[in-house]
């Protein structure tokens, strides 16, 4: 064995880092995929040189069953870095859309590895000892080299290329985003270049042969991840910290919006337990429920859009509601989702329950909801389309009078939970509500104080959602948890203009900003029209005349001559 106090020193060094990177991607897997990749990095490229030290120690020779376990880390840890950097810069979709042909070196010498592991165990059969010495050092190294600088070459066209979207010169905010990692990417390229120059070395002195010229590479190595491991760490999680904190305080401000745009619907007690089951997400679908609910002025509309939703938002096998026919004193099914719905809202042979009778007529009778967990053991079931095992129905009382019954089954025994009670409580107050409205001939008016737009304009201004160029009226109203369509009224009536003007509005205000900023001084036209949120020139250039009357150019000459 070849054992020195710099091997093993290295080693050592090495082993520990793979150790502690391990511990913390355990840590920090479910975390944030940046970290994740980070660590990823860390490992491969010290199990690189772990690997080169152990075939150093001459342990292989001793022990062949250890080459079975050597892997090409060498094409991993740079695809690692890459994603690392990608995630970092919010650039996930152009790591995703290359990661294949990333990947495609580490595959093709995995293959190969796999081959001449074989052809060792078998005593070089395939392969003389000669040509795999050849494979093994100098062909796989090569490629390793060569692709770790055109990996390198292209982490910095990725991150000027992120800088060039937002002016020539950086922004201080992007500047201390850009400037470590750029930093990092030069002392790889840097180690790249000594690595090159150690390869040269052998060339050179035909005399020098084994690992030696590689320690004092190797010892820079281990140092400068050393102090990526801990600067890195720390860096990369006071940004996901930061990011995280940025982005519960506009939940926060969302989920209050919310909260008070329900309180003219529901009572103290009802929101007391919105507030204690799963409010943002209670409150999302009941926002969407009622803002779905605007514009539908007929029964037959509201009905079907109630089961249609409670479909899509609660993820239900069926969903019937049922209409009493005071007269007859029989529930009717008004609308279905699921077995019972044919398409174009028609319902599969729709029938009528007396009052009274099975759990919906019971319900209707009482005015009290019923959840059964297993309707076998319950006689007052009543058997629709087909037979099922769980069932919860919930009466719709409009002015103390149970008007129908909002019913679901499900065939998964117990399958409804207090939250699909609570859920289906305030949905049919809701229903109640709007046929309440119908009844009386009265639409529900979008007025100033509305509480969704002013979520919206939080959005806008705080969140600075406009910045994103892929921004649409659907992107919006999923965020909002509303319809499209009221989204679309609601923005006509208060902001006196179109969606996309609306947005536009907030984009120009961000644009006529920066050109005026001396920090931006040196921004393109373009770069500032991409960093405020349009996705072209000739659509900036358009907008801004619209709203100031002059081109963004003279905008900016009469900014800096008024200064």
């Amino acid at each position: 064995m070849k054992v020195n106090p710099y091997n093993t020193v290295i080693f050592l060094g090495c082993l520990v880092l793979v150790v502690l990177a391990l511990w913390k991607l355990v840590q920090y897997w479910k975390k944030d995929k940046t970290l994740r990749y980070f660590y990823g990095f860390l490992i491969t490229s010290n199990l690189v040189i772990i690997q080169v030290l152990l075939m150093d120690f001459g342990l292989h020779k001793s022990y062949p069953w250890i080459l079975a376990f050597f892997v090409p880390f060498q094409y991993l840890s740079p695809v690692y870095f890459t994603a690392f950097i990608c995630y970092y810069l919010k650039k996930e979709e152009l790591y995703k859309r290359n990661r294949n042909y990333l990947f495609l070196p580490f595959i093709g010498f995995f293959a190969l590895y796999t081959v001449l592991k074989i052809n060792v165990f078998l005593d070089y059969a395939w392969i003389s000892k000669e040509v795999f010495t050849i494979i093994h050092t100098e062909v796989d190294e090569n490629t390793a080299l060569t692709f770790n600088i055109i990996i390198s070459i292209w982490n910095l066209l990725i991150i000027h290329k992120y800088e060039n979207k937002i002016g020539k010169l950086s922004f201080n905010q992007v500047k201390k985003k850009t400037q470590w990692i750029k930093t990092i990417v030069a002392i790889l390229i840097t180690f790249n270049v000594i690595w090159l120059l150690t390869i040269v070395l052998f060339f050179i002195r035909e005399d020098i042969s084994g690992h030696v010229p590689y320690y004092p590479y190797w010892i820079l190595y281990m140092l400068f991840y050393y102090t990526f491991l801990y600067l890195g760490s720390k860096h990369i999680y006071e940004v996901s910290e930061k990011n995280e904190s940025e982005e519960e305080a506009v939940q926060k401000a969302i989920q209050n919006f919310r909260m008070s745009g329900l309180n003219h619907m529901f009572s103290e007690e009802e929101l007391e337990l919105i507030h204690y089951d799963k409010p943002s997400q209670i409150t999302g679908i009941l926002s969407y429920f009622s803002t779905s609910l605007f514009d539908k002025n007929k029964l037959e509309d509201v009905l079907w859009d109630i089961v249609e939703n409670c479909i899509a938002y609660l993820q239900l096998e069926d969903c019937i509601i049922y209409i009493l026919d005071g007269s007859k004193k029989v529930l009717v099914q008004k609308a279905a989702f699921g077995n019972k719905n044919q398409g174009e809202r028609k319902i599969l042979s729709p029938i009528e329950i007396s009052l009274g009778e099975g759990i919906v007529g019971q319900v209707a009778l009482s005015g009290e909801y019923e959840c059964v967990y297993n309707v076998t053991y319950d006689s007052r079931y009543v058997v629709d389309d087909i037979s099922r095992r769980s069932e919860l129905a919930v009466p719709i009382v409009v002015d103390d009078e149970v008007v129908g019954v909002l019913d679901s089954e499900h065939s998964q025994e117990g399958f409804f939970n207090e939250n699909h009670i609570l859920l289906f409580q305030l949905i049919a107050k809701l229903t109640a509500k709007k046929l309440a409205q119908i009844n009386i001939k009265n639409t529900t008016n979008i007025t100033d104080d509305n509480l969704y737009f002013k979520e919206l304009h939080f959005l806008m201004k705080e969140a600075k959602i406009y910045r994103d160029s892929s921004l649409g009226l659907e992107s919006i109203s999923k965020m909002l948890k509303i319809s499209s369509n009221y989204l679309s009224q609601m923005v006509n009536k208060l902001s006196g203009s179109n969606f996309s003007d609306y947005v536009n509005s907030f984009r120009i205000e961000d644009a006529k900003a920066k050109l005026k900023d001396p920090n931006f001084a040196n921004y393109t036209v373009l770069a500032i029209a991409l960093e405020s949120g349009f996705n072209s020139k000739s659509t900036f250039y358009n907008a801004f005349k619209k709203h100031t009357g002059i081109s963004p150019k003279e905008y900016r000459e009469t900014s800096l001559e008024m200064k």
